[in-house]
Formats: C-alpha cells, sequence, structure tokens
C-alpha cells in the first residue's frame, strides 16, 4: 500500500472542515426559509460545493480507499468499496441538484415549495454529515493500523468529529 503523506491527509481534513461549515450554514438557510438568500452565499455555495465534493472525493479514494486493506479482509474491502462509490455518487448528484435549487432562488425563479427546498437542504447536509463523520472514523482506523505498523509518514493528530 503507497502510504498516504502528511499534506494529503491535513487537504482531506480541511476539505471535511470546509463541507462541515456549508452544511451549518445550509442548515441555517433551511431553518429560516421562506427568506431572502444572501446572494454573495449562494454564489460561493454554488460555485464551490461541487468541485470541493470532488477534491474530497478523489482524496478519500487516494488516501481511504487503499487504507481500507490495512483494517478490512478483502471481501470486506470490496464490499466497503463498493459502499462508498455509491454514496460518492449519491452525493454528487445531491450536491448537482443543490446547486441548481440555489442558483434558481438566486434568480427567484425557483419552482419548488419552500417546504420542499428545505427539505432539499436537510437530505442534504445530513447525508454530507453522515459521510463525513464515516469517513473520519474510517480514516482513524486506518492510522491507528499504519502506526502499529510504524507506516504513517509524520504523524497526523485525531480527526474531529462531523
Amino acid at each position: 500500500m503507497e502510504k498516504p503523506t502528511t499534506d494529503a491527509l491535513l487537504e482531506l481534513e480541511r476539505c471535511y472542515g470546509q463541507l462541515v461549515s456549508w452544511c451549518d450554514l445550509l442548515e441555517a438557510i433551511a431553518d429560516f426559509l421562506p427568506c431572502q438568500v444572501d446572494e454573495r452565499l449562494c454564489n460561493t455555495i454554488t460555485n464551490g460545493l461541487v468541485p470541493l465534493l470532488l477534491l474530497s472525493h478523489k482524496l478519500e479514494e487516494e488516501i481511504l480507499s487503499t487504507g481500507l486493506e490495512l483494517i478490512m479482509t478483502q471481501d470486506e474491502c470490496i464490499a466497503a468499496q463498493d459502499r462508498r462509490r455509491t454514496s460518492r455518487l449519491l452525493d454528487y448528484d445531491a450536491a448537482e441538484e443543490l446547486v441548481e435549487t440555489l442558483g434558481s432562488l438566486k434568480e427567484g425563479r425557483c419552482r419548488l415549495s419552500w417546504d420542499a427546498v428545505g427539505f432539499q437542504l436537510r437530505a442534504f447536509f445530513g447525508s454530507l454529515r453522515r459521510h463525513i463523520r464515516s469517513e473520519r472514523e474510517i480514516l482513524k482506523l486506518i492510522q491507528k493500523a499504519m502506526k502499529e505498523q510504524g507506516s504513517l509518514l509524520n504523524g497526523v493528530g485525531e480527526p474531529e468529529a462531523a
């Protein structure tokens, strides 16, 4: 297994931190619907969400998927990789739909009811928070296994809670 570098691990955690912050903002928007959605905030999320999610997925694939063999049997690893791949695809699709909804809200052309928008926001940030929490738990197990084998480069601190 190729050893993940400290930089890659820190970059993944940085992505997670930004995604969790955006989940908090999306939750605030959902809590105050119907409301005027701040255009600058909307632009930040609509322009940055999908690229940030894709970067985090790429880093997960590089770091976490390669480390699963340290904590699982081969059959468990294959099943886990399939589940994680499906989860990432669902997150990506939901992010694209959310970006479209936020864009239409910003432009005043949203055809969804406020309840539907709130449900979409809550479904997205709830799912993304669970995904990040799960990936952080896997990362923690991989880091522990690597430390036991003495193979983690420059060690990284404990991942934060989602």
